[in-house]
């Protein structure tokens, strides 16, 4: 298994540190590609976004508060940028 260190020094300046995160856009594009019968292919993030998004708004007839989260992802592959 993957580990992940941070060391930061202490100083009296403040410094972003960005920690790698497990979740990515492609790893979701990954795994929509894995679907079996090629259902949902995908050729870029883009593409994995507007799944994504898709597939919320449909579940989110089930459960209603999953229509932000469509809302978030849709308006995330418009702008090109990461939510």
């Amino acid at each position: 298994m993957k580990t992940n260190s941070l060391t930061v020094p202490v100083t009296g300046s403040r410094k972003r540190v960005q920690v790698s995160n497990h979740f990515s856009w492609t790893a979701v594009q990954k795994f929509y590609n894995a679907m079996p019968g090629e259902a949902t292919p995908c050729k870029n993030i883009y593409e994995a976004k507007m799944y994504t998004a898709a597939l919320l708004a449909v579940l989110s007839i089930v459960f209603l508060p999953l229509v932000i989260a469509a809302c978030l992802v849709y308006c995330s592959a418009k702008k090109g940028g990461k939510i």
